[in-house]
């Protein structure tokens, strides 16, 4: 989550590749909660194995360091009884516009409590909310991003449908002049999540990290209309068998 870009407003950031100048994380230490939590959580929500809090912490504090060494302020989320282990992964409860934020409505039911939570903590920083998706729509940020300024892409998966797509099409009426809907394959179903973000990372202006083997032709062949280089994520093929695990395209939380 970004907070400024180059516009200098207090809210904004309809880029996901312009300078950094405020973020919004969440620590390890307050999204695990504890030993205990870990314990009890960790396979139910689908992780590969038992999170290390120690390591995690460390870990986050050197990514906190180097932000702050290239002149990001680094803000944090508070703990909050009612999320996961999950609620690490900010970006996925809410989104970010220039006219404030957009808070999601979870594919994954564990994670249901998430935007509500975020909502409090936006209200007290004084950040303004733009709307939210309701009812049966259902959208998360890991499935959403800023081709550019003005052009906004949505992967319609198993965490992100029609009726949240709709609604996320009236939210950014007047601050996207285009969203692209991009549908996202099955890969290995429902229960083991496949987020946009998944195949697509954009790096510059003009330029992605991508997965082709399971990017759709057409959403491919409309990035490389606009002039931006992909740079290709090796397929199974290329990697050694014991690595392929670590090195196939996975989603998070």
């Amino acid at each position: 989550m970004v907070q400024g870009g180059e516009t200098g407003q207090t809210i904004g950031g309809q880029s996901e590749v312009s300078a950094l100048q405020k973020v919004l994380l969440k620590h390890p230490q307050d999204a695990f909660h504890s030993y205990l939590a870990i314990t009890e959580q960790w396979e139910a929500l689908g992780y590969l194995r038992r999170p290390e809090l120690d390591k995690a912490i460390d870990e986050a504090d050197v990514l906190v360091s180097l932000l702050e060494s290239l002149g990001t302020r680094v803000e944090f989320l508070p703990p909050h009884p009612e999320t996961s282990l999950d609620s690490i992964y900010v970006r996925d409860a809410s989104i970010l516009t220039d006219q404030g934020v957009i808070l999601c409505n979870m594919g994954k039911e564990a994670r249901a409590a998430e935007p509500r939570a975020q909502a409090e903590a936006f209200e007290r920083m004084g950040i303004p909310i733009l709307g939210e998706i309701t009812g049966k729509g259902r959208i998360e940020g890991g499935d959403f991003v800023w081709l550019d300024e003005g052009t906004a892409v949505v992967g319609r998966g198993y965490r992100t449908n029609d009726e949240g797509i709709r609604q996320l099409k009236e939210f950014l009426s007047e601050t996207a002049k285009e969203l692209i809907v991009v549908p996202l394959p099955h890969w290995r179903g429902p229960t083991d999540v496949f987020h946009l973000m998944s195949v697509l990372s954009p790096i510059d202006r003009d330029l992605a990290l991508v997965y082709s083997p399971l990017l759709p032709v057409p959403f491919r062949e409309h990035l490389l209309s606009k002039g931006i280089t992909l740079i290709e994520v090796p397929g199974p093929s290329s990697i050694p068998w014991d690595a392929m695990p670590w090195r196939w395209p996975r989603g998070c939380a």
